[in-house]
């Protein structure tokens, strides 16, 4: 049975978030705009982890500087397509 969790981001997230989900209020959403290794990582983390997964991306990725997520990022957006 899903069930889903009603999550809350304050408009500060939300727009933190917006360039890497497709969504932030629907329960079904998809990544965008992230790289593989970015992926892989949060995934691993989240299935350890009791958060969503967009609040695990905000917490421990966008919004915390020791994960190097914004060099990362910013790095695959300026690679040769």
């Amino acid at each position: 049975m899903f069930t889903h969790i009603n999550e809350h981001f304050t408009p500060q997230e939300i727009a933190l978030l917006q360039p890497f989900v497709t969504n932030v209020d629907r329960p079904i959403f998809c990544l965008r705009n992230l790289p593989e290794v970015v992926k892989g990582a949060l995934f691993a983390r989240y299935s350890r982890s009791t958060k969503s997964l967009r609040r695990l991306l905000l917490d421990e990725f966008i919004t915390e500087p020791e994960s190097g997520f914004a060099a990362i990022v910013s790095a695959v957006g300026d690679s040769p397509a």
